[in-house]
């Protein structure tokens, strides 16, 4: 027993690395705005080619104790990969426009799901290196089918009650398997944590109303000031005063549901963060605020919007910068004993159908 209490004193404390975005806006625009001019003057063919650049900034300027990350695909890869899933998605629409029976082919779409994910999630991993070390995921075809098709649909049917489950199970798979070399990651997401994490955003979305149905409110009382209602009897200013927080109350609704997505995804990252281990040492950690995630997300998109897409570039550094910041591990000892090894490469065509459908089921 001595022995064991004066090994147990000798360790060292976890140390905490936190992640660190050098990038900066007015860097990337350069680089954005020539992907965009040479996409459009190639008819997309660049695309493949202005992807691995982006990546390869981005990933590049994101540091982890003195190291900073690398993206390895090669850009004809990727163009053969979005070459062929075009082409599927073509012959899809024209198929479903020439009879709605082919619709049925959805059907064929969520039974490959599965294989797609676990092809697109080991290309993906396989790109990217940390100290000449590259990460891997070993995925199974039933883990994938009960995470991302029989989970999302249940709880979908049971009006989101069990959006924590479904957040749990797709979490730890992804996490259960991914490694970094030949050591691998764990994630066990609390099933309370997440629910605490439902509660919260129900508590947001019901704030968000109030907060519109109040604007609504004093909107109103500001119409029947100017247009000096109170003339024309009671029932008009009633009428004003209802309709405004009324109306309020719907559009806050609808913003706050729009919105609740970001607050609930945000939640359920700190969560499956702080609860993934490396090695079974090196614990992953999250911080970031869901008030001000939606913040940076919501401001981003007008900021875009309004500059016409000339702002995009500062957006997309912005949100990358905070959530790099947000994020650290908690390393139990020096991060340079890792080895590489051999790992399935994945599916680039599985990949870029992801990349083109806009979904994204990083950790």
């Amino acid at each position: 027993m001595t022995s064991l209490k004066t090994a147990a004193a000798g360790r060292e404390a976890p140390v905490h690395l936190g992640f660190s975005f050098t990038g900066r806006a007015l860097e990337y625009f350069g680089i954005w705005i020539v992907n965009l001019l040479l996409s459009i003057i190639t008819l997309g063919i660049y695309t493949a080619w202005a992807k691995v650049r982006r990546l390869r900034y981005f990933y590049g300027n994101t540091w982890l104790d003195g190291h900073n990350f690398e993206y390895h695909a090669r850009p004809v890869k990727i163009l053969i990969g979005r070459i062929i899933v075009v082409a599927l998605l073509v012959a899809y629409n024209l198929l479903v426009s020439i009879s709605p029976i082919f619709g049925l082919l959805i059907i064929l779409y969520l039974l490959a799901f599965p294989w797609l994910l676990n092809k697109s999630m080991a290309f993906n991993a396989r790109m990217t290196s940390y100290r000449n070390v590259r990460l891997n995921f070993r995925g199974s075809y039933w883990g994938a089918f009960l995470a991302f098709v029989i989970m999302p649909i249940v709880a979908l049917l049971t009006a989101g009650l069990l959006f924590p489950l479904a957040s749990k199970l797709s979490n730890d798979y992804i996490g259960r398997h991914l490694g970094y070399g030949s050591a691998r990651f764990e994630t066990r997401a609390p099933l309370k944590a997440l629910y605490g994490n439902l509660g919260a955003t129900i508590l947001f979305v019901i704030m968000v109303t109030l907060v519109c149905a109040g604007i609504g409110f004093l909107v109103g009382s500001s119409l029947v000031t100017a247009g000096n209602m109170m003339q024309g009897g009671g029932d008009e200013l009633l009428d004003v005063l209802t309709f405004g927080p009324v109306t309020g109350a719907l559009i806050g609704g609808y913003i706050a549901l729009a919105l609740a997505y970001l607050f609930y995804a945000a939640g359920v990252r700190n969560i499956a963060y702080n609860h993934t281990v490396l090695d079974g040492q090196h614990h992953l950690t999250s911080s970031v605020n869901r008030m001000r995630y939606v913040w940076i997300l919501v401001s981003n998109l007008f900021a875009t919007i309004l500059s016409l897409g000339l702002l995009r570039p500062w957006a997309a550094v912005r949100t990358w910068r905070y959530l790099a910041s947000s994020t650290g591990l908690l390393a139990a000892g020096p991060l340079d004993h890792f080895v590489d090894e051999a790992a399935p490469e994945g599916n680039v065509g599985a990949a870029e159908f992801f990349d083109i459908e806009g979904i994204d089921f990083g950790l």
